[in-house]
This record gives structure tokens, sequence and C-alpha cells, in this order.
């Protein structure tokens, strides 16, 4: 098998040349056509690129595989290359959404809704996955899919290099959203992450809190979101003349649930947030809406009020939290949205596109979750 010169997909070039060399009788039934290990080595592509596209000769019923030792031409092989007309590389048409939860929760819906109306007004359609836990292995399935490109919110900073690399050399424009990448060669769009953990930090000096505490549940080594956020508030604090300190910060390694909110019995998000009160802190800076929305129902079981005893903010401006007239800062959903659309039309129709890195500016929403500290004794 020879390796020709082409912008086809590698796995296409790969399949071409097997079927012309089944075409040409240059194979034995009994010895195996080849490997993958072989295809890898010969084609210098990853195994994923050549387990692809041995699937899809199998999936045309021309070869099959053993395990262990290679795949082999099937005995009708010559039945179905005579139904097969010459093999032609068809454009996709298909974008896959790839996020971390249920896209009923949270403003992302209004993303996923922008991006699939500029898509299908280009012709082009949208699948979307929650990879939840299968992150890694859900990346790999749509490596195996006819796909003309891939939007990936990945849920920490690590985005699979090794797999989205699979995605460049097939010639798929990717872009990652929500989580900061410095990776030069895919796209990134997020949301100012450190203006808005500024412009809460601002909020609540100006109304005269000096004891602000930073709550989350994710690891700032592994998000950059939540990271940004952090940072942000420390530049309001030393901007405002207070000194950080480690009571500006708590991270909280649980998973949180309304059960644990709402437990008749002290637990340790209850015990955390007693601390907190007995320490002084008067306002919270919540990682995210989600968080915002369990502080609080945590904090009325315990009969701590929400604002007089402790403001709470959140960051995201979804619709439970607008109910809850809680602090937050809004990010723009659908200018995210727009901008994926947008990246995607003019990277198809221009393959020397320039890799875009976008940060959106987000907004300030006061309301009734935040007034001035109580009175400390």
């Amino acid at each position: 098998m020879k390796q020709e010169n082409s912008n086809k997909p590698k796995y296409e070039i790969i399949k071409e040349d097997i079927l012309a060399q089944i075409r040409k009788n240059d194979f034995s039934y009994s010895e195996p056509l080849c490997t993958e290990k072989q295809l890898s080595e010969q084609y210098q592509v990853s195994r994923i690129t050549a387990k692809h596209a041995l699937a899809d000769l199998e999936q045309m019923g021309v070869l099959y595989r053993k395990r262990g030792v290679g795949s082999f031409v099937a005995p009708n092989a010559a039945n179905h290359l005579n139904r097969l007309t010459p093999p032609k590389y068809l454009p996709s048409k298909m974008v896959s959404f790839l996020l971390p939860f249920d896209i009923t929760k949270g403003g992302m819906f209004k993303t996923v809704e922008v991006v699939n109306n500029v898509l299908n007004a280009n012709g082009y359609m949208m699948s979307i996955y929650v990879s939840g836990a299968k992150e890694k292995s859900n990346l790999r399935l749509l490596l195996s899919q006819n796909l003309s490109g891939l939007i990936y919110y990945p849920e920490r900073d690590k985005i699979h290099l090794e797999l989205l690399n699979e995605f460049v050399f097939m010639n798929i424009p990717i872009i990652v959203i929500d989580k900061t990448t410095d990776c030069p060669y895919i796209h990134n769009i997020v949301s100012d992450n450190f203006a808005g953990g500024r412009l809460l930090g601002e909020h609540l000096i100006q109304l005269g809190h000096r004891n602000i505490t930073f709550f989350t549940t994710a690891p700032l080594e592994e998000t950059s979101t939540v990271r940004n956020r952090f940072a942000g508030f420390l530049h309001a604090l030393q901007e405002g003349g207070i000194q950080p300190n480690s009571s500006n910060f708590v991270y909280y390694p649980h998973k949180l649930t309304e059960e644990e909110c709402l437990a008749p019995s002290s637990g340790p998000l209850q015990d955390t947030l007693r601390t907190l009160y007995q320490r002084g802190t008067t306002a919270i800076i919540a990682e995210n809406d989600r968080v915002a929305q369990l502080i609080q129902l945590a904090c009325h079981s315990m009969g701590i009020r929400i604002p007089e005893d402790i403001s709470l903010c959140g960051f995201d401006n979804d619709d439970a939290i607008r109910s809850l007239d809680i602090t937050t800062i809004g990010q723009n959903f659908s200018r995210m949205g727009q901008e994926i659309g947008r990246i995607f039309t003019e990277s198809m129709n221009n393959p020397n596109y320039p890799i875009q890195k976008i940060t959106i500016p987000v907004e300030l929403f006061s309301r009734s979750s935040t007034k001035e500290p109580r009175t400390l004794s």
C-alpha cells in the first residue's frame, strides 16, 4: 500500500489504498492484510486513525478482524466491492457539541440555540453529547464520526490534547469554550471571568464589606474559569486596600446536593458556613449560581439570613438565580453562540482562517441578596 498526497482525511486515504489493493487481488484470504500497528507506522498516523479506517471497512463488509492477529479480507469482499461506487470523499455537514452537563441547566442552552440557528442557516446540522464522567471516551467516539466541526466544553482545564490533535490532523475545526487554553492552533472562547470576579469584589467593598470569602467546589489548579474569577476578586481586594488572607478563600472538595443543604443534622457544609459566620465573614462569592443557590438553602436551614447576616453572590445569571434575586455576574451566552457560529462558517469557507482567541464581556446584576454588612461585635 502506498500513501498519496491528498487533502483528504488520512483515514480516507488508508481506506482507499486498502480497497485498491483488494481490487487488484493483491492479498491472501488466509493471511492478515494489515494490523492497526502496521497502518499507524506506514501512514504515520495514530492508532485511533488506523482503527477508524479498519472499522469503516469492516462495516462495509470488506474486512473482518481477529483479535490479536489482524484484519483479513472477507470471503465475500468481491460482492461488496461490486456494489460500491468508486471511493469518494463527501464532506460532512455535522458539527458536534460536547458538554459536561445537561444544557437545560443554566444559560448554556441559549448558546446552543444560537449556534444551532447559525449552523442551520449555513446548511449544517448540530449533534449534542453530554460527557459526564466519560469526556475522554466521548472524544474518542466523536473521532469515529464524519464531522465538520467540534465545539468542546471541557469539565476541567485538561483538554485531552492528544485526542484533539486527531481532529486537527483531519482538518476539523475545534472551538474550546469556557476554559482558557493557550494552545495556539485551537480556537478558544471564554467569558471575562477575571472582570466578573473583580466586579463582584468591588460591589461588595462599595457596600462596606471587608470580610469577604470566595467559595468554590472546583480545584483552582484544574479550573481556569474559577481561577480567573478568584484572581479578579483578589485584585478588587487589593485595589480596595484590603490585604488578602486565608479567610478570603474556601475550597469545599465535595459535590453539593440539595439533600445535604437541607439536612436537619449538621454536616460538613453547615460546619463550614457556621465557621465563616462566627469568624466574621459578612459576604460570600460563590464560584457559580448553582453553588450560590445551594449555599442559600443551607443558610436558610441554619437560620443564617441572606443578606442580613451574610450577603451572597453567584456567577452566570441563569434563570433559577434570577427568580431567587441573587446578585450575580451575567455571561453573554447569546454572544458566545454568535462567535462560535461565525468562527465555524468562516473557517469552513477559508482553510487559512486564523485561530481566534475571544474573551466576551460580562455584566454585574445587583440584587437583593447583597446589602451593607451586619455590625460585628
